[in-house]
């Protein structure tokens, strides 16, 4: 039979499983015997103290039958009152014996001492009567030989004997609360020492296919799908995991370099060579789903060349074309590493500055204008410079107050035709109220 390893994790598992198994209905047994044995001596403790209401009952009882026999004419009904109402306690209290003893031998012993009680009982009411027939000496002797040791000695031993009923089952719930301790200490080593060669034993089964699998993998992650085929034996689900494997590289090699080009050229602009709408819509979203859960702010530059339209003409779509990738490659030197510079659309641009507040923003379009400014494009058709300018629209927020980020652009657009409604080549800041706040031009 071939033991895949599916298999041999579940034999492994079961047999784990089995000890701790065994180990709960032991642990399970000897705590219902420690718990039968716990209300045993409860019980026990509850008859030791009926057993000492009892003597105190009955000696008392027998004291006031001799107070009786030796009082004054005028204090005799008092001590009989006094001998009998101790007697109907202490018939009491052996009823209330009898009902919480079912235990056979401590129901005879019971049994002997009524018998006894009764005995007893019978001889001092006897003696009583002697007295109360003007016989008070003849009582007074006949009292005297009527013994109450039998009766304490039947209670004394009664006593003892549920004192060492209570110490055995004490003594046994000891010897019970340390087996349990052993057996699970006993079973815990034993599946510990299980759990370890069956580690030992998968491991060096496993382990060094795991370490070429997981090799393999690690360069496939990194891009290098010219791995060595894995060639496993056995028929376990390893040597399925790498055979596919194997037609996976195979196949990731014939699609992963079409599959890569496609992408840059979806994500890039054509003509300038930076990040189209398509890449700097995808970038926006996902940054605006990240800001979020973090309550960290974004920006957002949107801008356009001055006049473009003028410059086309006067200079040829052409030299408009080269100018767009000369734009381009400026705003590109001045962005961050975590910055997307993207063209938006004919002579627009837009620049996404995660992370970053209205001053950082500001900071960034100021570097831009500069370094346009520097590299001095003709365009003298322009109204405003005989230089390449650009008018600019920033919007800032934090990621949480946005509703959707598509706001953003909206803000950044109001701000930019604010820009250009206040003279061009300048910076203006969103703003709901005024619709834009200018700030001067950079002057060579």
């Amino acid at each position: 039979m071939i033991l895949t390893l599916r298999k041999k994790m579940f034999l492994s598992y079961s047999a784990i499983i089995a000890l701790f198994v065994i180990t709960v209905v032991v642990s399970a047994f000897l705590s219902e015997r420690m718990v039968e044995l716990t209300n045993e001596s409860s019980v026990s403790g509850k008859r030791m103290e009926v057993l000492q209401r009892l003597n105190l009952f009955a000696r008392t009882a027998n004291d006031n039958g001799a107070h009786y026999l030796l009082a004054p004419l005028y204090v005799e009904a008092d001590y009989e009152s006094r001998f009998n109402s101790n007697v109907r306690y202490v018939n009491a209290e052996m009823r209330r014996l009898v009902e919480m003893t079912s235990d056979a031998q401590a129901l005879a012993q019971i049994d002997r001492f009524k018998q006894k009680w009764a005995d007893y009982l019978t001889h001092k009411r006897r003696t009583m009567a002697l007295k109360q027939q003007g016989e008070a000496e003849k009582a007074r002797e006949a009292y005297a030989k009527d013994s109450f040791d039998p009766i304490a000695f039947a209670l004394h031993a009664f006593f003892k004997n549920e004192q060492a009923r209570v110490d055995r089952n004490n003594n046994e719930i000891r010897g019970i609360g340390n087996l349990i301790v052993r057996v699970n200490y006993t079973m815990a080593g034993s599946g510990i020492a299980l759990s370890l060669l069956i580690a030992i034993t998968l491991s060096n089964h496993l382990l060094r296919r795991i370490r070429l699998l997981k090799s393999s993998a690690q360069k496939v992650a990194e891009g290098d799908l010219q791995v060595a085929d894995l060639h496993f034996k056995g028929r376990d689900e390893l040597f399925e995991l790498a055979e596919a494997f194997n037609r996976m590289t195979h196949s990731l090699r014939t699609v992963i370099d079409s599959n890569a080009f496609l992408m840059q050229i979806s994500r890039r602009d054509a003509l300038t060579g930076i990040a189209n709408r398509r890449c700097y819509d995808d970038t926006l979203e996902r940054e605006w789903r990240r800001l979020v859960k973090e309550a960290k702010p974004i920006s957002l530059i949107l801008f356009d060349i001055d006049y473009f339209k003028r410059y086309n003409d006067h200079y040829g779509h052409q030299a408009g074309d080269e100018c767009l990738k000369l734009v381009a490659a400026i705003l590109q030197e001045q962005v961050g590493p975590a910055d997307l510079a993207a063209r938006y659309g004919g002579e627009e641009f837009v620049v996404l500055l995660p992370n970053q507040d209205r001053s950082d923003a500001s900071g960034m379009a100021t570097r831009f204008q500069s370094a346009l400014a520097e590299r001095a494009i003709p365009h003298i058709r322009s109204e405003v410079s005989e230089y390449v300018t650009v008018s600019i629209g920033i919007a800032s927020a934090s990621a949480r107050e946005l509703d959707h980020p598509r706001r953003l652009l909206l803000e950044a657009d109001q701000a930019l035709y604010a820009a250009k409604e206040s003279g061009r080549n300048r910076i203006c800041f969103y703003d709901p109220a005024i619709a834009g706040k200018g700030v001067e031009p950079h002057q060579d």
